[in-house]
């Protein structure tokens, strides 16, 4: 073979090679892009610092599960970021959405921080692609639960959570995610300081999906509290 043929072999087969990469990247599921994404959810449960927050490593002892506490912890840790994982899957096959075939998705799930004996396990939410907008909800206390069509925006709750799943729909829609960022960060550090007493009843996960920037997946959480921050900095000016 001669070194022309040679080189043209080798260029043939990088390029064949770059097609399948692109081609198993764009076809990633948001199941494998989630557990990739966001595995240190899990991982961090493995630095002994860091489980030093939680529970008293110096105390030697075995759980039923014949684990360590240190062992159950990264185990329940592991176990529910799985299922979360699983959970976000389910949703998008349930509605038939395919990410393979989107360019973009935003993913918003709503979900109570204040589960009482009573039992509070509704969770409900919204996708927006570039052309639709899928509301779902479900209830997560059943073993097999089923993911039910709901009309997410046009569904009345209390006004703060009105107002806050409606800016966060405005700000996808309008191509602004990066204020989510913004207000993410600014209603942490208000929370630690200026709003230390008052307790957010409600959480949002957002996922914003964009395969033309290598497939990246971003992850937002607020709560309906973002909006007296908000309502706060307006009085300011």
């Amino acid at each position: 073979m001669s070194g022309y043929n040679e080189l043209a072999y080798i260029m043939k087969k990088i390029s064949f090679l770059l097609i399948f990469i692109c081609a198993f990247a764009n076809g990633q599921s948001i199941k494998e892009l989630y557990t990739e994404q966001f595995e240190n959810d899990w991982k961090v449960y493995e630095d002994e610092n860091y489980v030093k927050k939680y529970i008293d490593t110096t105390i030697v002892y075995k759980l039923a599960s014949g684990r360590s506490p240190e062992q159950e912890l990264l185990f329940q840790a592991k176990e529910n970021f799985n299922k979360r994982a699983e959970r976000i899957s389910k949703i998008l096959n349930s509605l038939k959405i395919n990410l393979a075939d989107l360019d973009s998705l935003s993913f918003i799930e709503q979900r109570s921080r204040n589960i009482n004996f009573e039992g509070n396990y509704v969770n409900k939410g919204a996708i927006i692609t570039k052309d639709s907008i899928y509301g779902f909800k479900y209830d997560y206390s059943k073993e097999n639960f089923q993911i039910e069509p709901f009309n997410y925006f046009e569904n009345s709750e209390k006004e703060v959570i009105d107002k806050a799943k409606i800016a966060i729909g405005n700000l996808i829609l309008t191509s602004k995610t990066n204020y989510l960022d913004s207000i993410a960060k600014v209603e942490s550090a208000m929370f630690a300081d200026s709003f230390k007493n008052i307790s957010p009843e409600t959480e949002f996960e957002i996922l914003i999906y964009n395969k033309t920037k290598e497939n990246e997946l971003r992850r937002i959480y607020l709560h309906e509290t973002f909006i007296y921050v908000m309502d706060y900095a307006m009085e300011k000016k």
